[in-house]
């Protein structure tokens, strides 16, 4: 059989052993089209293919595309503006809201993209106010995605709210998010060959009346959609939740019927262990950003206690203004350490369970693992692959036992990525982007964060906040 692409004498990494990783020392994998033709050891496939292009993987790793499942690419151009502070939300993201432009957003976005990209990502879903704006970046970049535009009713970064105001939800502006929701899954869901994907993002349910979580539950009922939703995120929601309608977060959501295999709950940094133990057993999935919320409120989610439950358990850079990367390989890391940390013991969270969460129970948690996060015959070809001829991969040993996948989640840092694909099109080549003129979008970034200062900046400096006091300090 002739195939377009024969990957030979190389390690692959299938993550398709169904507790484990699945390694295949000297490996080879077969790409036709957009899918994987064959999979096993390279003897083999080098005698049942030839094909139009033959890549040597000599001192390389091939292995399933990362699956970044919680992104919101249209703030990247904030990256680096909210860290080191209890306030981030008030104290450095709203001030410059209000100046945040089409251009910016766009330009954000972009760099984001490509970062993840340089980083082995090869599917990410994003959820954004405004994605009308930038959906098109994620269809040039060439990855696969699965796009939101979140849906909410509050004026955020209009007013300081109160710690016991209720939330002034605006019905106009719930409906107008909602409008935008429905265009963008009329214009870009399943497109692409099926690499563009749509689900349903309530911002938050102390954000969205229950009318339009009510529509929104019918439309992911009717067209099964998945409902990416941050949920329990901290005690400023179960506050509001207990104000308006008297109930928890998730006692609120099993009532109007919205927890189910559809559901991917972001966070739960507040959620009880009864809570969690009943989002699991109804199949709902669960995103782990660790450096995010590290960062900003200095937490650990109950990831360890979801994975007790279900393994429906995903990792997500989440945005840039917090987490400060869109790099899963330091998220893998980081959310390994701090779950070692948090229950003084260092057998949690190994890193064989840490890949298994950025690519196959990921997908499978986004509900795409019958498509994507393994390496097997019929599945997409979404793969990437390493150069572990470099300094933090040396020494690779295997007799008696093999330091390979611990290497992969602590020692290495996504430039070890050298070739991406996506849908059987390689998008990434000697880590040059293929779409993607790489310099041209770092300098509309640039431009784009300059002028976003020049706008706003001085917002930043007009509270008594801790980014004006590292300012007066320089150490800003």
């Amino acid at each position: 059989m002739t195939v377009d692409y024969l990957f030979y004498n190389m390690i692959v990494l299938t993550m398709a052993d169904p507790a484990g990783c699945g390694i295949i020392p000297n490996g080879a994998v077969a790409v036709k089209g957009d899918r994987i033709a064959g999979v096993g050891e390279n003897g083999e496939l080098i005698k049942h293919y030839s094909a139009h292009r033959y890549i040597d993987g000599r001192g390389k790793l091939l292995m399933p595309g990362l699956v970044d499942a919680h992104m919101h690419t249209g703030v990247s151009i904030y990256k680096g503006f909210a860290q080191d502070t209890k306030n981030w939300m008030s104290d450095c993201v709203f001030p410059l809201k209000g100046a945040l432009s089409a251009e910016s957003r766009r330009a954000g976005s972009m760099v984001m993209i490509a970062e993840a990209i340089k980083a082995g990502t090869t599917t990410m879903v994003d959820s954004n106010e405004d994605m009308l704006l930038f959906a098109d970046n994620h269809v040039q970049a060439g990855v696969r995605a699965q796009l939101s535009h979140t849906v909410h009713g509050l004026p955020l970064g209009r007013a300081v709210i109160g710690d016991d105001e209720l939330y002034p939800l605006e019905d106009d502006l719930e409906q107008e998010s909602l409008k935008n929701c429905r265009t963008l899954i009329t214009e870009y869901h399943d497109s692409h060959n099926g690499r563009i994907t749509c689900g349903l993002c309530p911002l938050g349910l102390d954000r969205v009346s229950r009318e339009t979580l009510q529509i929104m539950k019918e439309m992911s009922d009717r067209e099964g959609f998945p409902i990416h939703l941050h949920l329990a995120c901290g005690e400023r929601e179960v506050k509001q939740m207990q104000m308006r309608y008297g109930k928890r977060s998730i006692s609120f959501l099993h009532e109007l019927g919205l927890v189910n295999r559809r559901l991917i709950a972001v966070h739960l940094s507040v959620a009880s262990e009864d809570e969690i133990r009943f989002l699991a057993g109804q199949g709902a999935g669960m995103v782990l950003c660790s450096g995010s919320e590290a960062i900003v409120d200095g937490n650990v989610p109950p990831a360890f206690e979801f994975s007790r439950y279900s393994p429906r358990l995903a990792i997500g850079s989440d945005q840039t203004s917090g987490g400060n990367s869109s790099n899963l390989f330091y998220e893998m890391k980081i959310g390994a350490l701090l779950n070692k940390c948090r229950f003084k013991d260092p057998s949690l969270f190994q890193a064989w369970k840490m890949l298994r969460l950025a690519t196959i129970d990921g997908a499978r948690a986004m509900g795409m693992g019958h498509v994507i996060g393994s390496l097997e015959p019929g599945k997409k070809a979404d793969m990437i692959m390493l150069d572990l001829e470099v300094p933090q991969m040396t020494p690779l040993v295997w007799d008696p036992v093999s330091n390979l996948i611990p290497n992969l989640v602590y020692a290495a840092n996504g430039s070890e990525v050298q070739l991406s694909m996506v849908d059987g099109r390689i998008i990434m080549e000697d880590r040059i982007l293929l779409s993607i003129d790489e310099k041209k979008i770092i300098r509309e970034a640039q431009q784009e964060g300059r002028k976003l200062l020049e706008r706003a900046g001085h917002k930043l400096l007009e509270k008594n906040s801790m980014i004006q006091k590292l300012k007066k300090e320089n150490k800003l």
